[in-house]
């Protein structure tokens, strides 16, 4: 396996094993640091929002808006995650602490309670995977 794959491999079990932590997740993708999309999963049966090419150009937005908040981490503090509430889908972008991985972008249905899962069941994988250091808010 060549060193290039690894991120891929890795940031595609990642998505698949968010999409599994709460049956309200519609989307999970992982992006890295230049903003190109490295790998996503749709809930089973879900007919997505964005085609492929708005899909890849929303992600790279998403990466670029993350790191101009990097800015203000030194007097706010780490960026836990953010959050965005639109009239069809919620949607949270959470920093990844990877060398080569910048984001994990994740959608929800509009019923969900987003910041208990975040907090409570994605942190948490992350963490093992030794994805962010955030646990507290």
């Amino acid at each position: 396996m060549s060193s290039s794959s690894i991120p891929y491999a890795y940031a595609k079990e990642i998505c698949n094993q968010v999409l599994q932590l709460d049956k309200s997740i519609r989307f999970a993708a992982i992006a890295n640091n230049m903003g190109t999309l490295i790998a996503y999963k749709l809930r089973e049966g879900l007919v997505p929002l964005l085609n492929e090419e708005e899909l890849q150009n929303n992600i790279m937005k998403t990466v670029l808006r993350m790191k101009t908040r990097e800015d203000y981490e030194s007097k706010l503090g780490d960026v836990i995650y953010t959050f965005a509430l639109y009239k069809r889908v919620k949607r949270a972008t959470i920093p990844l602490d990877h060398p080569d991985l910048a984001v994990l972008t994740v959608s929800f249905d509009m019923a969900a309670d987003q910041d208990s899962i975040i907090m409570d069941k994605i942190l948490p994988v992350l963490k093992q995977g030794k994805l962010t250091e955030a646990s507290e808010a």
